[in-house]
């Protein structure tokens, strides 16, 4: 792709915003036009970010401007129709994870990607940041060798009750984790899942009472298991992320996503550690790896290469996210789908 990539925004909040400075940071992309159906909220969106345009509508800003991608970030059960509007209108589309709350709809959205022949990335960012990244390059270098397991917890604060239904905590966070488990893990066959309730006398009249903590084991294609403690029952305060990878050669850990990722060899005594740098903001604040991921987006586009992950990830994830309430519903191992 010649020149820089144009880029339309749709969603004008916080995590909206975060987005849109990663564009505005990246040389090779301009950020064209900001949309959102509350209009005064997408005018001062444009002031502030010093761009011009501006719309009230998605219909109105294909039809107005020029642009290779769409940047989607709307509340997370109203991705569908956005993301279907300017896929249909043959525009590469990010959006926010989850794809949706409805694997019907993740469904439809990657099968009209694949229809217009144009790419629907998704936004796990934390592949994004350094720690795993550096875990990564550990991973795909042989370090550990042959993989024997994965350990991973994902807890934080979080809501007791909503009206997004009692097992939102896998939709709205886990499916970072999950992500996550088969970034490193690879795919996911069968789940089995234990959960509870223990804050259920919090929550609100008329909402669902949330699973907060749940417990799930995680069988891959190869001879490789994994655990999910996944919760909103813990605090920000306590470190809210934890991964450990387990190998013939070693150990990857990286602790609370950002802190640190720590490489152990086994019959070495010496560690090796990545630890962020205080000079650079993405390297310490989680808000800073959006501008990272955004920038992943923009190379990938620019140079005709697959921007993962991909729709398809985020629907995968949503495939182990039902066969992981089925599985606490049925009191059994489920497999998961996979095409």
């Amino acid at each position: 792709m010649a020149g820089k990539l144009k880029v339309a925004a749709v969603g004008c909040g916080g995590i909206g915003l975060l987005h849109q400075r990663g564009y505005q940071q990246h040389q090779g992309a301009e950020l064209v036009a900001v949309c959102d159906i509350d209009a005064p909220k997408a005018e001062a969106r444009a002031k502030h970010l010093g761009i011009e345009k501006w719309y009230p509508s998605i219909k109105e800003m294909l039809d107005n401007e020029e642009c290779d991608l769409v940047d989607v970030v709307t509340a997370d059960h109203l991705h569908f129709e956005p993301v279907m509007e300017c896929l249909e209108a043959g525009k590469h589309v990010i959006t926010e994870k989850p794809l949706s709350l409805y694997i019907e709809e993740a469904e439809q959205m990657v099968a009209k990607a694949e229809e217009k022949g144009v790419h629907l990335a998704i936004d796990y960012n934390r592949r994004f940041a350094p720690g795993y990244v550096q875990a990564r390059k550990w991973f795909d270098s042989g370090d550990i060798g042959q993989t024997y397991y994965l350990d991973m917890k994902l807890s934080q604060g979080g809501p007791a009750s909503t009206w997004k239904g009692e097992y939102y905590l896998l939709y709205e966070l886990q499916t970072h984790a999950l992500d996550i488990l088969r970034w490193f893990g690879g795919e996911i066959v069968a789940v089995c899942a234990q959960m509870a309730k223990p804050r259920k006398n919090e929550a609100r009249e008329g909402e669902d009472a949330c699973y907060t903590s749940m417990a799930i084991s995680v069988r891959y294609e190869t001879e490789v298991v994994a655990t999910l403690l996944a919760s909103w029952d813990s605090d920000f305060i306590h470190p809210i992320e934890r991964l450990e990878i387990c190998g013939a050669d070693g150990e990857i850990v990286v602790d609370n996503v950002l802190s640190k990722a720590t490489l152990m060899k086994r019959d070495n005594q010496v560690v090796q550690e990545y630890r962020p740098s205080i000079f650079r903001m993405e390297q310490l604040a989680f808000d800073g790896t959006f501008a990272l991921r955004m920038a992943a987006l923009v190379d990938d586009l620019l140079n005709e290469r697959l921007p993962e992950p991909t729709g398809k990830d985020g629907l995968q994830a949503m495939r182990i996210t039902e066969a992981i309430v089925e599985s606490w519903k049925e009191k059994r191992e489920i497999a998961v789908k996979i095409d």
